[in-house]
């Protein structure tokens, strides 16, 4: 799988290729989720430093998420096509090893947790806890909304259904995005686990 992963980056052109700084996420493919917050700008850089792991990216939209941030700027974040609509290629039909939805807007977050399947992010979840496929949120939305009593009450449902939660940073009146550091380290951790479940995983220290 590994070589298949090398294969297709070297078909992709000089642009969309990223520069490996590790193996830790070989043979791992990461369903992208975007959902329509401002923190969406940060995802093409997401997809490339989880590309830079050795991850395949394949990116899901919430038609809020291109208020934000363009299609065009996805795929070459990801060097795959976006998934922006559902059609008769079953695209909400998860295949991917880990979903990670970031940002997670209190809309998206409240919909997974009450069953909602209504575009192709929230499908996708749906289908991947049907699976088992461990599904990652990244809450990120201003403060008032992160302290949404039903909100917090579906968070701390999370463990129940196999959602981990990558904790916001509060600050200035908002819950905002993780750090990138922190989204790949919880990523990694995964991955290892997984692999060698014995092992420690070293925590990332990037200047982002």
């Amino acid at each position: 799988m590994t070589q298949e992963y090398e294969r297709l980056e070297k078909r992709k052109n000089e642009d969309l290729q990223v520069e490996r700084i590790g193996h830790q996420l070989d043979d791992y493919s990461i369903g992208l989720c975007v959902t329509g917050g401002i923190a969406a700008i940060e995802v093409p850089k997401i997809a490339r430093h989880l590309r830079r792991y050795g991850a395949n990216v394949n990116v899901y939209t919430t038609y809020e998420a291109h208020k934000f941030v363009g299609e065009a700027s996805l795929q070459w974040g990801s060097g795959n096509p976006v998934v922006t609509e559902l059609s008769g290629n079953s695209e909400h039909i998860c295949l991917e090893d880990i979903v990670l939805v970031a940002p997670a807007t209190t809309n998206t977050i409240n919909k997974i947790f009450s069953g909602i399947a209504d575009n192709p992010v929230t499908t996708l979840i749906a289908s991947a806890l049907g699976k088992g496929v461990p599904v990652y949120l990244a809450p990120t939305m201003h403060e008032t909304l992160y302290q949404n009593p039903m909100l917090q009450e579906n968070l701390e449902k999370s463990e129940k259904y196999g959602i981990n939660i990558i904790p916001p940073r509060v600050g200035e009146g908002k819950a905002k995005m993780p750090r990138l550091t922190a989204i790949v380290n919880a990523m990694l951790r995964y991955a290892k686990a997984q692999d060698n479940p014995e092992e420690e995983v070293e925590q990332l220290k990037l200047d982002i």
